[in-house]
């Protein structure tokens, strides 16, 4: 049998499926791929320097001074190639960038294992078994997500639309936000909906807790690049969210999240064997299509548990019913997004799911790379065309 070569007939000898069985077909598309970057390397040499091997010619501009090997990490594995060098020019070669040991390609898919949920450890540890030990360390690993610092920076500090119909405002917690903290400390998040439709994170920021003067400092960060006006804010029952948005935006309406709210009521149920009813009692009020609607169901509700009117869990909705549907002066098709801060919390959800893996962030500034890298991926994927459909469907 002719030794396979990939050089001129390579379709006739693909034909001979024996020769590609398990790991000579990876061995022999491995050397095929090291030869072909050592050709493109010669050729690329050839041209700048003026002259082939041993070729007199006038237009020769440099002779050859050995080479250097360099080790290219790519998709398929780490390749050792053979730099040519000259004895009086530098060469600039195509196949590699300056100082570069990755592919840009190659890259992606590490960025893409350490957003899935693996630490830089487990990173390292699964490259090594698909591609081969010394392909990726832990630390590069971690270090691939520095490529989009440039990126976060410019982000925070583009300008915002100035027609946001709804804010909403929320806070995941993570360990490792912090610096020199062992507890887990808070990110503020913010998304706004705009008139058109349209959705966006416009932006996150670390806080050491959620206090009044930590919303505000956040919220003044996005009034300044341009978010002067919103008509209605979602929030859960923090004060210090309300308290500081008011300084803001004090002509914006403050929604109280309904899902929060349900959540408040039946911690105070807890061990109460009417609680099931109460709170299904409590979930049809909230489905009222109307304000008017609303009071009434409202009204028929207290009336039904009675029995209940001094109990904590419904002190609590009474108090907060006024500032729980404000969402009825907004038109109909905002009414499920201002409802609840649900847009944020399925967002956080991913994040924790994601980050269960490592458990905590190395410092504040791994967490700020990992969360915009993600919110990169996932960034406003569905939510705009969904809210664009319901505009139009209403």
């Amino acid at each position: 049998m002719n030794t396979l070569c990939f050089e001129g007939n390579f379709k006739r000898r693909m034909a001979w499926y024996k020769e590609f069985c398990h790991e000579r077909a990876e061995g022999v598309l491995d050397e095929f791929l090291k030869r072909f970057c050592n050709n493109w390397l010669e050729e690329e040499y050839e041209v700048q320097s003026g002259a082939e091997w041993y070729e007199r010619s006038s237009e020769r501009q440099d002779r050859r001074n050995g080479h250097y090997e360099r080790a290219i990490i790519t998709r398929r594995g780490m390749i050792k190639v053979k730099v040519p060098r000259g004895e009086c020019r530098q060469y600039k070669y195509s196949l590699f960038k300056k100082y570069q040991r990755r592919s840009e390609e190659f890259d992606d898919v590490v960025v893409e294992a350490l957003l899935l949920g693996h630490s830089g450890r487990k990173a390292s540890k699964f490259f090594k078994k698909l591609l081969g030990a010394g392909t990726v360390s832990h630390a590069t690993a971690a270090k691939t997500l520095r490529r989009f610092d440039g990126e976060l920076k410019s982000w925070r500090e583009r300008p915002l639309r100035d027609d946001a119909v709804v804010l909403v405002v929320d806070a995941v917690y993570f360990r490792g936000v912090a610096n020199c903290a062992k507890s887990a400390k808070p990110v503020l998040f913010a998304l706004a909906v705009y008139k058109d439709g349209s959705e966006e994170v416009v932006g996150f920021q670390l806080a050491n807790g959620e206090s009044e003067d930590a919303w505000y400092r956040f919220f003044v960060s996005l009034y300044d690049r341009g978010l002067k006006n919103v008509q209605l804010i979602v929030r859960d029952d923090r004060h210090g969210i309300r308290s500081a948005a008011g300084m803001l935006w004090p002509k914006s309406l403050d929604q109280l999240c309904v899902f929060h709210l349900i959540q408040t009521a039946m911690r105070y149920l807890r061990g109460d064997r009417n609680k099931r009813a109460i709170i299904d009692g409590l979930q049809v009020v909230y489905r009222s299509s109307s304000e008017p609607e609303f009071w009434q169901k409202l009204k028929v509700f207290l009336k039904r548990w009675r029995k209940y009117e001094h109990h904590d869990a419904l002190l609590y909705v009474v108090r907060n019913a006024a500032n729980s549907i404000k969402y009825f002066a907004l038109a109909e098709r905002f009414w499920t997004i201002a409802r609840t801060t649900n847009r944020l919390e399925r967002l956080f959800e991913e994040f924790n799911r994601r980050v269960s893996s490592f458990r905590r962030f190395p410092n504040a500034t791994s967490c700020e790379r990992w969360l915009f890298a993600l919110l990169k991926q996932n960034m406003n994927i569905g939510w705009v065309a969904a809210a664009t459909q319901s505009q139009q469907d209403s």
